[in-house]
């Protein structure tokens, strides 16, 4: 039992935590103190140097920024000054190359009317040889006109000559002329006279049709008429028979009336009067009726 005892408390005194002494825990922890002071002292220290430092890399960024934005400004204003040359330099090289081309195409111009003179030339060089050769050729009339005045009394000299001549050829383009005039104007009135007989040969040819049309009508119309005449023939026999008949019926009816009026002296109607004269009839027919039925009912 005692030996248990002294394990248990060997093994709890064990376990149990060391405490320290008073007096050394208390330094200990001034001292711990004392240096988290001066760590936190040299840390704001540091701090303070940092954010003086932060201010003055701020203000020499800040200096860099300006300076910078300056230099963008500057690199602006050169860009375009740059823009402004290289839009200048073009237009100038565009001018210098509109002129090089315009002092090309005088030049070309130039040169081809340089050539058409050159052609001119040569032409006129030849019609001068050709025309010397004329001339040279037509030498021999001069001398003829002189041989023609010798000879006769009519012209003087040579002037009187040409001027006949060219009288001569002006009255020549005068008829020319006449006669050109004089053709125009017949074939104006040959084309007019052609559009006239071609104007009536469709008018005769359009009347010629319509007295086709109208005959053709013509012969119509004398067949309806031969047609109604017999109807009208027709209609007048009949017309004939039927006067004739009604003349006989008015008769009998006169006849009748004149029956029932026998022993009156003044037969009070006219004899054209048949309507009238068929009332009498009738009104005598019914009073018969009457009595012939009141003399049965009398005798039933």
């Amino acid at each position: 039992m005692d030996e248990f005892e002294d394990q248990f408390r060997t093994i709890n005194y064990e376990k149990l935590p060391i405490i320290p002494d008073p007096d050394t825990f208390y330094v200990n922890n001034a001292t711990r103190i004392l240096e988290k002071r001066r760590e936190l002292s040299e840390v704001e220290e540091d701090l303070v140097n940092q954010r003086e430092e932060f201010h003055v890399k701020l203000r020499v960024l800040k200096l860099r920024r300006e300076d910078l934005l300056e230099k963008e400004e500057e690199l602006k204003l050169s860009i375009l000054k740059f823009d402004k040359f290289l839009k200048e330099n073009d237009a100038k090289r565009l001018r210098a190359k509109s002129k090089q081309m315009s002092e090309n195409d005088l030049q070309r111009q130039k040169e081809r009317d340089i050539m058409k003179m050159e052609k001119e030339l040569d032409f006129q060089i030849t019609q001068r040889g050709k025309l010397k050769k004329k001339t040279e050729s037509h030498a021999v009339y001069p001398s003829f006109l002189e041989n023609v005045i010798k000879t006769g009394d009519e012209f003087q000299d040579i002037g009187t000559v040409t001027s006949r001549f060219e009288a001569l050829l002006h009255t020549y383009d005068l008829l020319v002329r006449r006669y050109q005039e004089n053709q125009e104007t017949i074939k104006t009135i040959k084309s007019n006279l052609n559009n006239f007989i071609k104007t009536k040969n469709n008018e005769n040819l359009k009347y010629q049709n319509m007295i086709a049309g109208l005959k053709i009508r013509l012969e119509a119309a004398k067949t309806k008429t031969v047609k109604w005449e017999s109807i009208w023939v027709h209609i007048q026999n009949t017309a004939a028979k039927k006067t004739l008949t009604l003349g006989m019926v008015k008769m009998a009816i006169f006849n009748l009336y004149a029956h029932i009026k026998e022993a009156e002296l003044d037969l009070n109607i006219a004899i054209e009067d048949t309507t009238k004269q068929l009332s009498v009839v009738q009104e005598y027919i019914m009073q018969l009726r009457e009595i012939l039925h009141e003399f049965k009912r009398m005798e039933s």
